[in-house]
């Protein structure tokens, strides 16, 4: 029996699923194209290993009683025998088995294999070997080979010379070994026919990094590409998730990053952050300026409130008149104009060349929009600021002494926090990056009071007054995921903000819902407005905890409401004391200050592969295959310590991402399968009872002692295999169905 689906790597799935556009609006035919194509894919990987077992029987002379794809379980199965052998699909798709005269999983059935194998008459073994049938045989009917076999105890068996047992411990081994041979033969073919057809992918590019990660701390930023990673060139972004994921997390992983601004190639190592699910390095997949087919703006932001609204499909190529070709370029003309109104020009109707779906688009025309500044929304809180968690490498912050651990009380002899007076703002931990940014422009220096992390005598620690001059800014550094902190890039550091309020505006919501300084907000949960065209009640959001489980979450909280429906109330549960109360209040447009991004919904980057000669198929093909070979070895020796159990997957992951696959096309398809046909040859090979690496096992054993183990060994292995295996089915069946959270 071969497990083919089960214990498949979720990381794969995960790094297929980042790379595919998937369009939510496809034609019923178009559905039923995707789960042929899948069903087919997946019974060929499954058809090819079965087969490698069943070639080399046959090329041994082994009688093969069966060959199914998928389990019959109880009897329940489409079959038809031609010759000595039944051929059929089983109703269980959970892998295949051939069986063969002889052959059980369970090596325990050690004598029941024998007595299968014995010959049914009473006949006589002849010199020669052979099994007489004299007085019961017909005319046409010939002698039956046989040959002696050792049972586990010494005793000795003849046997049919076709069956199972009769073969020496080299063939078996042969017999056993061919399907995991045949999947990595086919995983070569696969992928290579796949660069032949064209794969599609995501480059490494870099939209953003997440402020404090170990991407940003090496300064990698908005228009970098990733051009090497480990011994993996020009990698796919599916690539670069899976060598962070399994990388060294002590010495680092090797990255060479060609740099957006000069245009030169840099070798760098950056030490992945593992928190509690996989380990990661803050790199935000690349953006295209294309705006999404079905939803091109966020509902209720400058871009989707335009005298002439953006169509799917358009492409941006100028913004307040200047041409831009990537997102890097677009990026920094919308911080260079955040507070104003803007023209942007786009390219409707225009189509990629023949040979490259994913090219520059030609033709069509050129529509010009303007799209209003888009003002932040407060509730009139200002919060408390923390510690700086991190220091970019070459930064002004870094040049001036700065330190993550350390605080910062002052900038320019004034407070952070505190109350606006008439010549002066405040310092707000959520705009400083915004005033900072703007001094930057203006060629200031600035002083900051830090407080050290070091301790000094007497428990004191170190103050110290600091000078700092700005860099000036045109990338994005937005905080997203919850638990990051909030990045100044003029200055170049990461620093929390905590969930304790230092000061609440005059004539706020936050004021008018009766909010104090000192009070701690430890839940917010998000009120959506009703619809008045649907009548379907609108999703949930999950509430955003910041507890002293999560005490920094309030900068993601804090670009998530920016991405709020209009009319969309907050509920704050907050501590005053010893006492817990709840407050409603909605958000606010403000003056004075503006978010970068005006609401578009970008597609990702695409590019596609393709190879022009055998060569190169044949190359690649061998370059996929050993790749993902390697993932799958180092998955499994990190797993259950720098991979979680939760990132496991079973038959359902394994069929969502083949339809992932299945709508990019035939070409990314086959590299799936290819992946799969990896995972396949490795994990059956595993020296686990019940797969093809335990039964190598045992070959081993009995190769060694000149008869097969002790039946009450075998029983005994057998049973934990049994156990392991089912307990495995079960909890990634668990994981699919999402009985089990993955957290990852």
């Amino acid at each position: 029996m071969d497990l083919c689906l089960i214990g498949i790597t979720k990381i794969t799935s995960l790094a297929v699923v980042t790379d595919i556009n998937l369009m939510a609006d496809v034609g019923s035919a178009q559905w039923l194209l995707v789960i042929l194509q899948v069903a087919i894919g997946l019974g060929t990987v499954i058809f090819v290993h079965e087969l490698g077992h069943f070639a080399v029987a046959k090329m041994c002379g082994v009688k093969c009683e069966k060959f199914f794809i998928g389990f019959d379980i109880g009897g329940y199965k489409i079959s038809r025998k031609w010759g000595e052998t039944e051929y059929g699909i089983g109703i269980l798709p959970l892998g295949g088995y051939v069986k063969m005269l002889g052959q059980d999983d369970n090596p325990a059935n050690i004598a029941e294999q024998v007595r299968l194998s014995q010959i049914e008459s009473d006949g006589q073994v002849d010199g020669g070997g052979q099994i007489s049938t004299e007085g019961n045989a017909t005319r046409d009917e010939k002698p039956i080979d046989a040959t002696e076999i050792v049972g586990p105890g010494g005793e000795r068996y003849m046997v049919d010379s076709r069956s199972y047992l009769a073969k020496s411990v080299p063939q078996r081994m042969a017999i056993i070994s061919a399907g995991v041979i045949m999947n990595v033969i086919f995983a070569v073919l696969f992928a290579s026919v796949a660069y032949r057809l064209g794969v599609s992918y995501t480059p490494c590019l870099v939209s953003q990094t997440a402020p404090g990660a170990p991407a940003w701390q090496a300064g990698i930023r908005t228009g970098d590409e990733v051009v090497q990673v480990n011994t993996i060139e020009n990698p796919s972004f599916a690539e670069l998730m899976s060598g962070v994921t399994l990388g060294d997390l002590e010495n680092g992983v090797p990255f060479v990053i060609r740099r957006a601004e000069t245009g030169t190639d840099e070798t760098i190592t950056i030490t992945p952050h593992q928190g509690k699910g996989l380990a990661k390095v803050g790199i935000y997949g690349p953006l295209s300026l294309q705006l999404d087919k079905d939803k091109p703006a966020f509902p209720g932001t400058p871009a989707d409130q335009t005298d002439k609204p953006f169509a799917g499909g358009d492409q941006i190529v100028a913004v307040a008149g200047q041409a831009v070709n990537d997102f890097r370029q677009f990026i920094a003309q919308l911080v260079k104009h955040q507070s104003q109104q803007l023209e942007i020009t786009v390219r409707r109707g225009g189509k990629p060349p023949a040979d490259n779906p994913y090219g520059a688009l030609t033709g069509g025309e050129e529509v010009t929009i303007a799209i209003a500044p888009r003002p932040l929304k407060r509730l009139g809180l200002v919060m408390e600021i923390g510690q700086i968690t991190a220091v970019q490498q070459d930064s002004p912050a870094a040049r001036a002494g700065i330190q993550a651990g350390d605080f910062i009380d002052q900038i320019d002899q004034r407070k952070i926090g505190g109350l606006p007076s008439q010549d002066q703002p405040i310092w707000d931990p959520v705009t400083l990056p915004e005033q900072l940014r703007h001094l930057a422009d203006q060629g200031r220096n600035i002083q900051l009071t830090v407080r050290h992390a070091t301790v000094a005598n007497e428990g004191h620690q170190k103050t110290e007054t600091l000078e700092a001059t700005l860099r000036p800014v045109d990338w994005l550094e937005t905080t997203r995921a919850p638990g990051d902190p909030l990045a100044a890039p003029a200055l170049g550091i990461a620093y929390q903000v905590l969930n304790r309020i230092d000061t609440v505006l005059p004539g706020s919501p936050a004021e008018l819902a009766g909010l104090r300084g000192e009070d701690v907000i430890s839940k917010i949960e998000f009120i959506l407005p009703k619809k008045t065209t649907d009548s379907s009640p609108p999703e949930p959001l999950e509430p955003i905890l910041l507890g002293q489980q999560a005490q920094h979450n309030w900068p993601a909280f804090f670009h998530a409401m920016q991405w709020l429906e209009p009319g969309t109330k907050l509920r704050l549960t907050y501590q005053r004391g010893e006492d817990t109360s709840e407050v409603e209040l909605e958000p606010v447009v403000t003056s004075g200050y503006f978010l970068t991004e005006r609401g578009f919904r970008f597609q990702a980057v695409r590019r596609q592969r393709v190879a022009h000669t055998l060569g190169e198929q044949l190359q690649w093909g061998l370059r996929e295959t050993t790749n993902s070979l390697g993932m799958v070895f180092r998955f499994l020796r990190k797993l259950g310590t720098q991979v979680p159990l939760t990132s496991l997957g079973g038959p359902v992951t394994i069929a969502k991402a083949a339809g992932y696959s299945a709508f990019e096309g035939v070409g990314k398809l086959l590299l799936f399968l290819t992946m799969l046909s990896a995972n396949l040859a490795v994990i059956n090979f595993l020296p686990i009872p019940l797969l093809d690496g335990g039964h190598m096992v045992f070959l081993a054993w009995e190769g060694l002692r000149g008869r097969p183990a002790s039946e009450r060994f075998v029983v005994a292995l057998h049973t934990i295999g049994f156990v392991f295996i089912i307990t495995l089915m079960l909890f990634v069946l668990a994981l699919d169905l999402e009985i089990i959270p993955r957290n990852l």
